[in-house]
């Protein structure tokens, strides 16, 4: 494995050559930390929570580790910005392919962490809000929330923050309601 080195733009092509999971924005690329369980088991609960509703819309709720190019390079080994968020929905199957996603999904759920929120708040936000990811939710287990963002005119606005008590309701997709209090509810984790 060739180490990254600073300054140096990577592509696609690069980086699965490479031990580990990556990311890549624009050429730049991140080393994804092994998850915690509170991060996998809010993921679980999520997918559990959203699963049975996306299948009936036709779409697809996609887990990470899978990839979504968001950059429009001629093939996938020029892709410069190709990242691998927790959850994802997508509901145009064309842009399925083998072994990524091609364009912005309709939703993306991001977990926060200690590793990842920096990252999820400032690069993958702007990325998401440019690319036209339509609805982007956060997840912040230390905070026990999830703030929802939606694309309007171009830009992303904050929409609503959901505590544990709360039923989050998607502006995306009106119908969606979840309870949060299975999925905020870590108790057991100290």
């Amino acid at each position: 494995m060739e180490k990254a080195q600073h300054g140096r733009m990577y592509s696609y092509k690069d980086i699965q050559q490479w031990e580990g999971n990556w990311e890549l924005i624009d050429g730049v690329p991140y080393l994804l930390a092994s998850p915690s369980y509170v991060h996998q088991y809010v993921v679980g609960e999520l997918y559990l929570a959203l699963a049975p509703y996306f299948k009936a819309q036709g779409c697809r709720l996609i887990l990470s580790p899978f990839d979504v190019q968001f950059d429009t390079a001629k093939n996938e080994e020029e892709a410069q910005t190709v990242v691998q968020p927790d959850l994802f929905v997508i509901c145009n199957l064309n842009q399925l392919k083998k072994n990524r996603v091609q364009g912005a999904p309709d939703l993306v759920i991001e977990v926060l962490s200690a590793s990842t929120g920096i990252k999820d708040r400032n690069q993958k936000y702007y990325l998401y809000e440019t690319n036209g990811v339509k609805e982007y939710w956060m997840v912040d287990p230390s905070n026990r929330t999830i703030e929802v963002i939606g694309l309007e005119d171009g830009r992303f606005q904050k929409r609503a923050v959901f505590g544990p008590k709360d039923v989050l309701t998607s502006f995306l997709y009106p119908d969606l309601a979840i309870s949060l209090d299975s999925i905020l509810h870590m108790d057991d984790v100290e």
